[in-house]
């Protein structure tokens, strides 16, 4: 169980703004053998270096959800993770198409997961995986060609496909930890991700230490330790820290704060005890879209990957990729 823990954790991505795209264009296609219908394919860019790669879409699927979610996690859940890598891909390369980022000189993404979703190539499952790396690619497979032809869609558009590690009981609106009013990206219930070992945590800071955090990211917020207070002063729909209020003078958003002080989310309660700052947090990333906890969750208890993204994604639509291009 302390491996599994871990490597949630790891692997969890923390999508700080991903930018909405208002068209969708058609994508690459590798070249049919034997008759066969076209291969659909997505460009990637390997270190800052060398030339795009084309992978075929299938096989960026299964990379790209063997680093975003363990393979020990249900199929139900894998799918669902896979769908949005699918989704992800799309919805990037489109992007590329309308506005190309010189920095990828062509591709659609890079391997960089500070920047774009993570992506293990196979060498990177096999050190991750060991010798169960055979038996999780079949398995990571076996989601991925369920996504290979379903995407979410809003209004005949991929979506933007945010997830979480685990929420802290409801998901977070885009409106509230991002300011934009995303139709399908609102608070949900996930209730079930309390009961998760990975959901609550603790931090302990001195005076000293959060003073500059602080100041280091605050730099005209005049934030002293001699009159160091932190104060929640308003919440989101979510539970969440929407503004903080530092030495009684100056405000931060909750999402600012918590990355300021590395807290894992901008769910948390503060109180000082002996001249320390005790943060107790829960949830683990932005908290918008779906929780990967609560899918899991959701699947042990028979929910379908169709009924997974349907909770954390109202709105939107499971439809075939044709109807997306």
């Amino acid at each position: 169980m302390k491996g599994h823990i871990q490597l949630i954790i790891i692997l969890a991505v923390f999508i700080t703004a991903v930018p909405f795209i208002a068209l969708l264009a058609g994508g690459h296609r590798a070249e049919p053998a034997d008759g066969a219908a076209p291969e659909e394919t997505v460009l990637v860019l390997f270190g800052e270096s060398g030339a795009p790669t084309e992978l075929s879409m299938r096989d960026y699927i299964i990379g790209a959800a063997a680093a975003q979610m363990p393979a020990d996690f249900s199929l139900e859940a894998l799918k669902a993770q896979a769908v949005l890598a699918h989704t992800y891909a799309l919805r990037r390369r489109a992007e590329e198409k309308v506005s190309p980022t010189p920095e990828l000189k062509g591709a659609d993404l890079s391997d960089d997961s500070g920047i774009y979703n993570a992506y293990f190539t196979d060498e990177q499952l096999r050190t991750v995986y060991g010798s169960r790396a055979d038996e999780v690619r079949k398995k990571l497979s076996e989601a991925a060609d369920y996504a290979l032809t379903r995407t979410l869609t809003f209004e005949g558009e991929p979506i933007i496909a945010a997830f979480h590690a685990v929420s802290c009981g409801r998901t977070e609106s885009a409106l509230a930890a991002w300011g934009e009013n995303i139709p399908y990206l609102i608070s949900v219930d996930s209730s079930f991700d309390l009961e998760s070992e990975v959901c609550t945590s603790s931090f302990t800071f001195t005076s000293e230490k959060l003073c500059s955090a602080l100041t280091a990211a605050f730099p005209d917020g005049n934030i002293t330790e001699d009159d160091l207070t932190v104060r929640v002063t308003e919440l989101t729909e979510a539970g969440c820290a929407a503004t903080v209020e530092l030495c009684g003078r100056t405000y931060v958003t909750g999402t600012e704060f918590a990355q300021a002080a590395s807290l894992p989310s901008a769910c948390f309660e503060v109180k000082k005890e002996d001249g320390a700052f005790i943060f107790s947090c829960k949830g683990r990333g932005h908290l918008v879209g779906l929780s990967q906890y609560g899918a899991e969750s959701l699947a042990k208890s028979g929910s379908s990957c169709e009924e997974i993204l349907a909770r954390y994604f109202p709105n939107a639509k499971l439809t075939d990729t044709a109807e997306a291009k």
